[in-house]
């Protein structure tokens, strides 16, 4: 029997977005006779990456989501439901919170957007040729799903990360939230964490719930080679829930040599530049900017990495963290989401969440002087090959995957 699947996806293939999918996108494209991914939003980046081959690209909802006059004029100028979505608005009391009426607003906008834009090119229709509706995402292109039609046939299944997981992670509301969650056929999740979120809150879902994590391929090994510079290496969006003028506070209170590059780009980059400026001369550091994975793995493989850090306020299971795992890299990351699941003392060092600079610049100095150091360099691989190796993770995925679909 021929499988077919449709993946929904907030910008892949357009430039650099979620470059975690394309390793589970592989193992899909062997497994399935039919694959095609439909992004949400091409985004500013309209460069298409290379996907495996025969998998179909279907046209974005949206140019650019981001385009708050499009939004507003696409979202009102349309004849999809209107008084279900309001319903929603009032039920939650959405007047008496600005932040609330915000959130439900853009939904409304979102929603009323997409449901136009599936009716005026018979999506419908198109979604019934697939077996399984992927959602790769908990917001966005799935809230759709409590007002897709019941002559839809195709399994729904969503994976949820964290942020679009948590309703505290986004002021404590997410609309149409109950309904979104009662039409589903599967929740994947990506950490224990998670799964225990879900069940605690939606104990209706608690046999339709399955951990599955995100892989990383193995590129290789770290060249470590112990010097008088600590290097010290961090990765991700400049944004605030990523805090990454932590960092560069805490590396100003270090007094031994460091040089630390940090990889991504953001609304944050003049903060962390400021920062940057003000440090002692025995400390360096350089943001890099975004740039391609193959190009950070190359980075990875190439250069000497002691340490890397992460210090968000909120992840799921942080994909940056594991890829640095697998070169056996060390690393200190705050203690939140999934992250306790593949970080320990084992392999680097899991701080509180609202730790502060001076502590963590202490703890830098005593794990890297730590006689078992290249124990933890060790351990740190070891612990990636277990829980998050491409290799394994994603092959038991798609065993779940096709029997969800069947």
């Amino acid at each position: 029997m021929n499988k077919s699947i449709i993946i929904f996806t907030d910008n892949y293939p357009f430039g650099k977005s979620e470059p975690f999918l394309d390793p589970e996108l592989q193992f899909i494209n062997l497994s399935f006779d039919k694959v095609s991914v439909f992004p949400f939003e091409e985004g500013k980046d309209k460069n298409i990456r290379e996907t495996p081959r025969k998998i179909e690209i279907v046209k974005p909802a949206f140019n650019e989501v981001k385009n708050k006059t499009r939004l507003l004029i696409k979202g009102v100028f349309n004849t999809s439901i209107f008084l279900k979505l309001l319903k929603e608005g009032i039920k939650s009391r959405v007047w008496l919170s600005a932040t609330k009426f915000r959130i439900w607003a853009t939904h409304f906008l979102m929603i009323r957007s997409l449901l136009s834009e599936i009716k005026q090119r018979d999506l419908n229709n198109f979604f019934n040729q697939f077996d399984a509706l992927y959602f790769y995402w908990g917001l966005r292109w799935s809230q759709i799903i409590p007002f897709l039609p019941q002559s839809i046939k195709a399994k729904v299944i969503i994976r949820f990360h964290g942020s679009d997981l948590y309703e505290y992670a986004n002021n404590y509301y997410i609309p149409w939230r109950y309904q979104q969650l009662s039409r589903i056929n599967k929740a994947i999740v990506i950490s224990e964490r998670g799964k225990k979120y879900i069940e605690d809150h939606y104990p209706f879902l608690k046999d339709k719930t399955i951990v599955s994590r995100i892989g990383t391929k193995d590129y290789g090994l770290n060249p470590y080679l112990k010097s008088k510079v600590l290097h010290i290496v961090s990765c991700s969006n400049l944004v605030q829930v990523k805090r990454v003028a932590l960092i560069a506070k805490t590396l100003g209170l270090l007094k031994i040599p460091a040089s630390w590059v940090h990889f991504g780009d953001g609304p944050e980059i003049n903060v962390i530049l400021t920062f940057i400026k003000q440090l002692p001369r025995h400390i360096k550091g350089e943001l890099k900017g975004a740039i391609g994975h193959d190009d950070l793995m190359t980075y990875f493989r190439t250069n000497p990495i002691d340490l890397f850090i992460n210090t968000s306020s909120s992840e799921g299971v942080p994909v940056s963290v594991m890829e640095a795992m697998s070169f056996g890299i060390p690393v200190i990351a705050t203690n939140v989401g999934g992250t306790s699941e593949i970080v320990s003392d084992k392999t680097g060092l899991l701080i509180d969440s609202d730790f502060s600079p001076e502590e963590l610049a202490v703890k830098i100095v005593e794990l890297t002087q730590r006689n078992d150091f290249m124990d933890i360099r060790s351990a740190s691989r070891k612990e990636w090959e277990k829980k998050s190796m491409a290799d394994k993770v994603y092959p038991e995925f798609i065993n779940q995957l096709l029997l969800i679909s069947t």
